[in-house]
Formats: structure tokens, sequence, C-alpha cells
């Protein structure tokens, strides 16, 4: 297969670099293939990835969210039917006959992964779910409840996401499994923070269900990681992870007169409906 350097991929699909990048970030795209430390090469998917976001974009409106959830299944059809209008439809179909409260979970995960937890209200989510106040609270009894169920699922998602890149090869090194965590933690970096905040507050019921959470996702990234114990090396895996996220917020040129980790942390565990 043809390799591509990223002047060429932006070339072939019209999509600059600095989108290229943040779709790579989102998971939107297939992982490049690393020629060293700071090269990579990208072939035929990524070109055919970047025309199907585009197009979804445009013609369908699409939320970044959502072609990340059907666009694995269109890479892996012929070109000329990965762009047919009835596909897309089919691929986007189950979302729209989901039961309220899965609407309602599925909007919860994308609107706390975006923005912190006090500036989520229910009718936020009631409208990004297009259900009304009174269904949401027959399917949940707070907000409080919905973000821990949101939180339990996101985490899976994760751990399956970085089981599925890392089965193709086997157990990993330590630094590139946090690597590949850290893509893949990236578009819920709100929801984490937030999910962290709590597993630090000792004693308290969210610690509890927070420090679960925590404990089944490492041992499910564990597994996959070389050396150690399998708690251990996930638990130190997501550790890894999420440093290497906030590596740009901590850059030297943007620590003076911005908000500290810490108080973005506050931030994130501060409000309610």
């Amino acid at each position: 297969m043809q390799t591509l350097s990223m002047g060429e991929l932006a070339a072939r699909t019209g999509v600059p670099p600095a989108s290229i990048h943040h779709y790579l970030k989102l998971g939107l795209l297939p992982e490049a293939g690393r020629v060293s430390a700071n090269r990579f090469l990208y072939d035929e998917r990524h070109v055919l990835g970047l025309r199907l976001i585009r197009t979804l974009r445009q013609r369908r409106r699409l939320a970044l969210a959502e072609v990340r959830r059907i666009l694995p299944e269109l890479l892996y059809l012929e070109e000329e039917e990965a762009f047919r209008p009835e596909i897309w439809d089919r691929a986007l179909a189950p979302s729209r006959r989901q039961h309220p409260s899965q609407r309602i979970l599925s909007a919860a995960k994308d609107a706390f992964g975006r923005r912190s937890y006090g500036e989520v209200n229910v009718e936020d989510i009631c409208a990004l779910a297009r259900v009304a106040k009174g269904s949401f609270y027959r399917h949940y009894r707070s907000k409080d409840l919905l973000f821990l169920a949101a939180a339990t699922s996101v985490a899976g998602d994760v751990a399956s996401a970085f089981e599925q890149d890392v089965s193709r090869t086997g157990p990993v090194s330590a630094d590139r499994a946090a690597a590949i965590l850290s893509g893949h933690l990236a578009p819920h970096a709100s929801l984490f923070l937030e999910l962290l905040a709590r597993s630090l507050r000792a004693g308290t019921g969210d610690s509890e269900v927070a420090a679960e959470i925590f404990q089944t996702a490492s041992s499910r990234i564990g597994r996959w990681v070389r050396g150690g114990g399998s708690l251990e090396r996930g638990s130190r895996t997501i550790g890894s992870a999420v440093a290497l996220g906030l590596r740009p917020v901590l850059s030297p040129r943007r620590v003076s007169g911005e908000a500290s980790v810490s108080s973005a942390v506050s931030r994130s565990s501060v409000g309610s409906n």
C-alpha cells in the first residue's frame, strides 16, 4: 500500500494538517505508521477516512462524535459503497431506534466528555437525547447518578478501543500503551477529570464507585502491557496516559497566566443541576 507524508496526505484530501492531527487525536482515523520519533506515514485508509469525515460533516451535518461511531464500519467497505447515502442511513439507524434511557446515556457521555460537570445540566442532556425532562427522571434519579453511569460506560468503551488497537500485535511496552490510551482518553477529558476528582474524595460513596471504575479499566488494560501485575500495569498506564494528555497544558509558555491543573479539576467538580 502506498504511504504518504502528512504534507502529501493534506494535499491529496484538501484537509489542513491541523485538522488531520485533531481527527487523529480524537480517534477518528486509523493509527498512523511510525517511522521515527516525530515522523509518521499514512495510507489510503487515511485518505478515505478524511474524505468520509468531510462528506458526512458537510452533507449530513453530523457531530464528530457521531462520525467517530460510524466511520469504522464505513472504512471496511469498498470506496464506492462507503459513500452511498443509504449505507450511511443504515449505519446511523441504531442510534435513532435507541430506547430513551440509552439516548439519555449517549447524550450524557457526549456532554460530560466535552464540558465540565457543573456546565452540564439536565435540560442540556434532554435536548441532546430528544426526550422530555419527565422522561429523564423516569430513567435516572439525578444528574449525579447519570454521570456515574456515563463514566462506567465510557471507561468500558475506552478499554475496548485500547484492546482492539493492541490485540493486533500483542502486549506492548508501557510507553506505547500510554500513548495509545491517551488518544482514546482525549475525547472524554472532562469526564475523566471529574471521575479522578471524585476518586480522591476519601470516605464518600462517589470515591468508591470511581475507584471501582478505574480498577475495572486498569485490569483490562493491564493485560496488554508488558511487565508487572495486570492491575498495577493498567493503573500506571492510565496515569501515564493522563499525564501525556496534560502535557500541553503544563508547557512553559502556557503555565504562566493560565489556570493550574488543580483549578481545572476543581472547576470540573463544582456545580449541579
